[in-house]
């Protein structure tokens, strides 16, 4: 398969260090690099494979629009997903910089991605009414639901994905974290961390990682609150969203404080926005037309008002980008169960 990595970065060591351990694992993939700078401060000529953007690049291809990708957080990936768009491959790969190979021996990091895209996810579609025994009418075998996979969310090992609070609490109980491959179930939404994530690229123009850092009040948000946004998706158009393999070793807790100071403005919205884009009842066919729709559902009043009304402009723009250069829609494969147009 032809696959896109996308990665931010502002450390050139760690950069370095990350694509040595990936060398042969990404050796025929294409890496975008987006230096999260006004412009580009070392230099990755050597390594063939891979393109390196800074703040230059994205306003002198964006322009008037450049705006829509945030400067000083790591949802400056953005631009990285718009560049791997345009690649059209079979997969986009987006992870951080300090996430590397297991070293667990057995299939292949982007093979691993790639299977758990092409074997669909499955979820329940019956439900019983009784405890004990099964009543009459409910099916034997055929009781699940399947459809086509367009995204697969890896996880990690070593470090993590912890908020603040319970990153300070872990560090005193030490509790074990673990995870288990899934299909998340239609009608339910996940916390999706932004650090290793595979996609298909259809799904790109509702793939964003939203307004944060500097100039906004709110951070460390961006890739939860992407997902909240193409779960509802998924859901209405009959596709599925895995978790999972692969992998990788996460080296690098942040800084606990300063985690705290950036998420808790977005805590109390956090409990909200989801239940919003839950409420919105889309007909859009693609995931364009559908991520316009639930950007018109943003709250329009509370205390965020004046942030929801940048970020819906921000959302629209966005799938605007996509206009001239569509891929067209995925529709489920053949050997997958139809949808069946749960909203």
């Amino acid at each position: 398969m032809k696959t896109t990595i996308v990665v931010p970065t502002i450390r050139e060591n760690c950069m370095r260090d990350f694509l040595e351990a990936w060398k042969n694992e990404f050796a025929h993939a294409h890496v975008i690099v987006v230096e999260d700078n006004p412009t580009r401060t070392f230099d990755l000529g050597s390594c063939k494979n891979v393109s390196h953007y800074s703040w230059e690049d994205i306003d002198n291809e964006l322009g008037d629009v450049a705006w829509i990708i945030p400067r000083r957080t790591d949802t400056v990936r953005s631009y990285g997903y718009y560049k791997a768009y345009l690649d059209q491959p079979d997969m986009i790969v987006t992870l951080d910089d300090d996430c590397y190979p297991t070293g667990v021996r057995g299939e292949a990091f982007l093979d691993t991605h790639w299977r758990r895209l092409e074997e669909g996810g499955t979820t329940e579609a019956w439900q019983a009414t009784g405890t004990g025994v099964i009543t009459r009418g409910y099916p034997y075998h055929n009781f699940r639901r399947r459809w086509r996979c367009v995204l697969n969310h890896g996880m990690w090992n070593r470090v993590p994905d912890y908020d603040a609070p319970t990153q300070l609490v872990q560090a005193r109980l030490g509790h074990p974290f673990g995870f288990e491959n899934q299909s998340i179930p239609v009608g339910r939404y996940f916390p999706m961390c932004g650090m290793n994530v595979a996609f298909r690229p259809e799904v790109v123009p509702a793939f964003y990682f939203m307004l944060m850092g500097r100039d906004y009040a709110f951070d460390r948000f961006g890739d939860i609150w992407a997902g909240v946004f193409v779960k509802k998706i998924c859901d209405h158009l009959g596709f599925s969203i895995n978790s999972g393999d692969p992998p990788v070793d996460h080296q690098r807790a942040s800084n606990v404080w300063a985690n705290l100071r950036k998420e808790a403005p977005g805590l109390e919205i956090n409990e909200t926005l989801w239940s919003a884009v839950d409420s919105t009842r889309l007909t859009g066919a693609t995931f364009g037309a559908c991520y316009r729709q639930l950007a018109d559902s943003l709250p329009r009043d509370g205390a965020a008002r004046e942030y929801m009304t940048k970020l819906r402009e921000a959302m629209i723009a966005w799938t605007r980008l996509f206009d001239s250069c569509p891929i067209p829609p995925a529709a489920p494969d053949d050997d997958l169960t139809p949808s069946i147009g749960v909203a």
